[in-house]
């Protein structure tokens, strides 16, 4: 009965008093009905630099000399002789990248932690919101918009907030735990909560639903399993999603997304790579040259976000990296495949002598070893030097685990730095992201 009422509640909240996102949510569905997905996303690139070039005065400058087509229609070939958006050009030309005479009712402020460093601003634009794209892949996993969902954040949401969203959802119900230095009492009213609501969804980022899960398995307590837990915002190691997997009774949904852009990619059911929003996000993998490089193979990640018209963003520069998939996924979806995201290209150990050590390298050597622990983060001084800092899973000895973990990186360096492994009580945040790498060098 009580989803019944929830179904119902929801289908007059979109149908009669938000209509504009019940016609995208039924678009998103339709298109993926195009014959030519592919042709769909050059036809809206076409469109977006044409906007871009037309109100924007920085792509209007960037632009100026390329030559492009006068009358909108763009190639492939023509696209890739666009120059990409770099980071430092989107901390330096916020004001000069967004469009001519954007209202503030169109588009919001956000802002990225600055994990990566400086920190970025854009606008988002409220005309496309991400919504119909986070319904498109929960129906992929069985979960409906009106089902009770679960959230873990790091901090405590704004009591305004909190009750605006509880208002705005009901009478579906939605719970949420501050999971940054989170009590006994929080964690039991938490799992009391779940367990009385049975949410279909639980959601959060890496680093703190990992942290929950270890705290079940740990006090050896069970959850009402969801449907499918959802994670992002850092690279997810299989043996993360092993221990979530086992301690939420639920399979573990890794997804692609950032601050700029939301929603790129995410997983269906098969589990077979991340199925790319080819409809709402063009993504390219390229060499230093900026070329695309084949399927199968590492490259530079380039995003255009086909739906941001307040501010657009053509061929940016993320500083991640990752590599196509030359298969489609036996689900039958239409959508290309990328495979997660291991790491950015920004985070990386480096030698004296000019020899980097990627993220994804770091998790594949790491694999075998994490469950060992809570968190751990590499930490690179100015003379080269790592200290592994990490915070240990029970109170059993682990100096020999991570001794081996020390031993791996440095004879991957080829012994060219030292490792320094260090006990923590707690790792240190970046922003509000907790990354893997750390660098301090200049």
């Amino acid at each position: 009965m009580g989803n019944s009422l929830a179904k119902a509640v929801f289908s007059f909240k979109t149908n009669i008093l938000n209509p504009k996102l019940n016609r995208l949510h039924q678009k998103t569905k339709n298109r993926l009905k195009e014959p030519n997905l592919e042709k769909y996303n050059l036809e809206k690139r076409q469109e977006l630099i044409h906007h871009a070039i037309t109100n924007s005065t920085f792509y209007t400058k960037k632009y100026g000399n390329l030559n492009l087509p006068k009358n909108g229609t763009l190639t492939q070939e023509d696209f890739l002789k666009i120059p990409p958006l770099t980071r430092t050009e989107l901390v330096e030309n916020f004001e000069n990248i967004k469009v001519k005479n954007v209202s503030s009712i169109a588009a919001k402020k956000v802002s990225t932690s600055g994990s990566t460093g400086h920190p970025i601003s854009i606008l988002r634009d409220l005309r496309n919101p991400e919504t119909p794209i986070r319904w498109r892949i929960l129906n992929w996993w069985g979960i409906e918009p009106w089902e009770n969902q679960a959230f873990i954040y790091r901090y405590k949401r704004p009591f305004s907030e909190r009750i605006s969203n509880a208002l705005l959802w009901w009478p579906t119900k939605r719970i949420f735990l501050a999971a940054a230095n989170p009590t006994k009492e929080h964690l039991e009213k938490f799992v009391t909560d779940f367990n009385s609501i049975k949410p279909s969804l639980l959601q959060g980022y890496v680093d703190v639903v990992f942290e929950f899960a270890l705290y079940l398995l740990d006090n050896n307590i069970k959850i009402h399993p969801p449907k499918m837990v959802w994670v992002t915002s850092a690279p997810l190691f299989e043996e993360q999603r092993e221990l979530m997997q086992k301690a939420f009774g639920a399979p573990v949904c890794d997804q692609y997304g950032n601050t700029e852009i939301m929603l790129i990619a995410a997983e269906c059911p098969e589990q077979k790579g991340l199925h790319i929003m080819q409809d709402t996000v063009h993504i390219e993998f390229v060499d230093q040259n900026n070329e695309p490089v084949p399927p199968n193979t590492i490259g530079r990640i380039l995003l255009t976000d086909l739906t941001n018209y307040a501010f657009p963003l053509i061929r940016y520069d993320i500083g991640d990296e990752g590599k196509f998939m030359d298969e489609m996924c036996s689900c039958g979806k239409q959508l290309p495949l990328m495979e997660n995201v291991r790491g950015r290209q920004a985070h990386n150990i480096q030698t004296p002598s000019g020899l980097r050590i990627r993220g994804e390298h770091l998790m594949a050597m790491f694999n075998g070893h994490m469950k060992n622990f809570k968190e751990i983060q590499l930490r690179q001084e100015a003379d080269y030097s790592v200290s592994m800092e990490y915070v240990p899973r029970g109170h059993h000895n682990h100096s020999k685990e991570i001794q081996n973990m020390a031993e791996l990186i440095m004879q991957r360096s080829r012994q060219e730095i030292k490792v320094y492994p260090k006990e923590v009580q707690k790792i240190q945040q970046v922003g509000r992201k907790t990354p893997l790498i750390v660098s301090n060098l200049k």
